[in-house]
């Protein structure tokens, strides 16, 4: 990815060397904001030391286990990197999981403390009451000693994959994985100690913590949080305290496009973020014709790779926008079929992706982490293809449908329904068949101002698309539920519906 990115190695062996060294060189440089407050590299530090003895007190020492839920507050940033600092492990919870779902990931991990904020405290019900502390500023005590900086091969961090069924998988980053993660958007995005960021999506999420937050540190550079996401707390946080770079998915940039006020909220945007999805092409059009300074980057990555594999830049958006783009400079990526090959350019395989921040493994589940990564390859579960050096993403391995033999690539089919003006985002999924083993469905939510036809849109898939490829059904959801980082639920769709069917 020479043309893409630059390649100054990490500066820093780990986040807590990071935020350590810009405390002591530029101590009232602004580090954290968060609506009327604000804290510069100085006074957090000296919260941050004070959370590590408050820590050191509850009885967590290095290598131990500590869940955090909570909103986007200050605490949740001073506790994240207090236990980070002592070398202990962070494990940030989802914070949408039920209380059965949360008390799983408690015990998978052994956790030696719970810190909840007051608006998560039924999440924790199911939680021994003796390891639950409140995530609070005022968890502060004067340290007596000062504290060494961690190992930077040691254990810093277990992020849960975003899978909404099944055993809870905690993939495990090391303190140097985790700051080379956030040190990839340096190199690709062109960011430096100049730039800050608004987070709008929880930041249990690497986008929070990794692609935003992480990388604000490295830089010694200002995140600014938002309690949490609404499209009316966004603009108003935009407009009253400029960011140079968000991040977000595509639907949640768009709901902040089209509000009121979006005009100047963005107009200090020099970076923006987005993955999860393509961002349709009109929608780069638009954000490039009203917002002229700035430069969309696309993202692809995964949990179990610290977050960023690839990047599309800005120069191929409009022409390339349903790919993935370059790997990220020292990540190597194959595409390989059922046969453990290599496959052509143009033919679509599993995407196995190699690097320094490649996760552990799986908190404590061998066998698992065994299926995942064979000799030093992460088998991401993923299809995809290259064409003229630019990866695309065709779907995951099993989501595939087989519908009579013949193999359909949701993927496929839902970037054909996006070129429809009145589709704003879609899903294809499997309905279980006796005969055909599965049928093709589709549900689609509408742009708003639209109104979707779904007897148009079917003729249209029929002139692209062979017979067995074209939905059944196209059913309107407006909106589309979605996961906690803000993706449609797949899952979640695809079960509705199938339960109707069911029942017809």
């Amino acid at each position: 990815m020479k043309e893409h990115a630059d390649h100054r190695p990490l500066p820093f062996e780990t986040l807590p060397a990071a935020f350590a060294h810009w405390a002591k060189t530029t101590p009232d440089a602004l580090a954290l904001t968060a609506g009327p407050h604000q804290f510069t590299y100085g006074q957090l530090s000296r919260q941050v030391s004070g959370c590590m003895a408050w820590l050191v007190e509850q009885g967590v020492q290095p290598g131990d286990r500590v869940v955090i839920v909570g909103h986007n507050t200050v605490p949740w940033i001073t506790h994240y990197l207090a236990v980070l600092s002592l070398g202990a492990v962070i494990a940030p919870a989802n914070n949408r999981l039920n209380p059965a779902q949360f008390a799983d990931q408690v015990e998978l991990l052994e956790a030696v403390l719970v810190l909840a904020d007051d608006a998560h405290f039924e999440t924790v019900l199911n939680v021994p009451k003796e390891r639950v502390r409140v995530l609070s500023g005022a968890n502060e005590r004067v340290p007596s000693e000062a504290f060494a900086l961690p190992d930077p091969e040691s254990p810093a961090l277990i992020s849960f994959t975003s899978g909404t069924t099944g055993k809870p998988k905690g993939a495990t980053l090391t303190q140097s994985a985790l700051a080379e993660a956030s040190w990839a958007f340096v190199r690709v995005l062109g960011t430096s100690q100049d730039d800050s960021t608004l987070v709008v999506v929880p930041m249990f999420h690497n986008t929070g913590f990794v692609d935003q937050f992480g990388h604000m540190v490295l830089l010694g550079a200002r995140t600014d949080l938002l309690h949490k996401f609404s499209t009316k707390d966004a603009i108003a946080a935009l407009s009253a305290r400029p960011v140079t770079y968000l991040a977000a998915v595509p639907s949640i940039i768009r709901l902040i496009m089209l509000a009121e006020g979006a005009e100047k909220a963005l107009d200090s945007i020099r970076v923006l973020l987005y993955g999860g999805s393509p961002m349709p092409a009109a929608w780069i059009d638009e954000l490039l014709a009203k917002w002229q300074n700035l430069r969309p980057f696309h993202g692809y990555g995964m949990t179990e790779y610290g977050s960023a594999v690839s990047f599309l830049t800005p120069e191929y958006a409009r022409d390339h926008g349903e790919s993935v783009g370059f790997a990220v400079p020292g990540t190597s990526i194959r595409i390989v079929g059922e046969d453990g090959m290599d496959v052509a350019p143009g033919q679509v395989g599993e995407l196995w992706v190699q690097g320094p921040t490649l996760m552990q493994g799986y908190w404590r589940q061998p066998e698992l982490t065994a299926s995942k990564i064979s000799r030093g390859w992460l088998r991401t579960g993923d299809l995809a293809r290259i064409d003229d050096g630019l990866y695309y993403i065709e779907g995951r391995v099993d989501d595939v449908i087989n519908r009579g033999g013949e193999k359909v690539l949701p993927a496929h089919v839902e970037a054909l329904l996006a070129n429809i003006e009145s589709v704003g985002q879609s899903c294809v999924f499997a309905v279980p068949d006796p005969i055909l083993q599965n049928r093709v469905w589709a549900v689609v939510e509408e742009r708003p101002g639209e109104s979707f036809d779904e007897d148009a849109a079917q003729a249209a898939l029929k002139s692209l698309l062979p017979d067995y490829a074209v939905p059944e059904r196209i059913n309107i959801l407006n909106p589309m539920p979605r996961t906690a980082s803000g993706k449609i639920d797949r899952r979640a769709v695809a079960s509705h519906y199938r339960s109707l069917e069911t029942k017809a």
